[in-house]
């Protein structure tokens, strides 16, 4: 295979939450890697650490590496793209990424009995900081959800378009070169035949498929 997809998990979840979706791409024809961060323990730079060593280990060597990167998940792929610049080329979609910072992040960091819920993933993660204004030989896809179906609505609620937990304006960034909102939210991303549809069409075609 000389193709491969780096496949990685969001805040409080674990490879397993990824099962679905590696099932879809590795039935499309690639060898996919999910390896394990602590989205809670470890801080940005520890996981993107982490993230490379699994990438020497598992996915090493190939021709292309693409990564599809939920929530946090994509932050961490972005900062490793950054450090990293040796990396073989490939493209990134990132699934529900919140770019710009999470607002839900913001609350639950500034009260002390929910501040452990963000553990270390704060601070140059969902805070919006730590990430690059221009991310060179990748292209991004960035997919966003409009279906508020999450732990947003317990929180403070998203007075805007969002997914239940990540607002649609905090899935743009000028570094991508694609952005696409689908009717989905943001857990039900990981279940979603079009997400699968779309991240595989990026990954071919450096675009998501023509909107009708």
């Amino acid at each position: 295979m000389t193709e491969k997809i780096l496949l990685l998990h969001g805040l409080w979840l674990h490879p397993w939450a990824m099962r679905w979706l590696q099932q879809q791409f590795t039935s499309a024809g690639y060898a996919v890697v999910t390896p394990v961060y602590h989205s809670i323990s470890s801080n940005s730079a520890t996981n993107v650490g982490l993230i490379y060593q699994a990438v020497q280990h598992y996915a090493l060597p190939t021709k292309r590496l693409h990564i599809i990167a939920h929530s946090l998940g994509g932050i961490v792929a972005l900062q490793m793209l950054t450090s990293y610049t040796e990396l073989p080329p490939g493209r990134l979609v990132t699934l529900g990424t919140p770019a710009k910072g999470s607002l839900i992040a913001q609350r639950l960091a500034k009260h002390h009995w929910f501040r452990p819920l963000m553990g270390r993933s704060f601070e140059g993660g969902l805070d919006g900081q730590g990430l690059p204004e221009t991310l060179l030989q990748h292209e991004w896809g960035a997919l966003a959800g409009n279906k508020p179906i999450g732990v947003g609505r317990i929180l403070g609620g998203i007075a805007e378009i969002n997914d239940g937990v990540v607002a649609l304006s905090e899935t743009y960034h000028p570094a991508q070169t694609a952005h696409r909102v689908l009717p989905v939210s943001h857990s039900s991303m990981l279940f979603s035949a079009l997400v699968v549809k779309e991240c595989l069409h990026f990954i071919r075609t450096g675009q998501f498929s023509p909107e009708p």
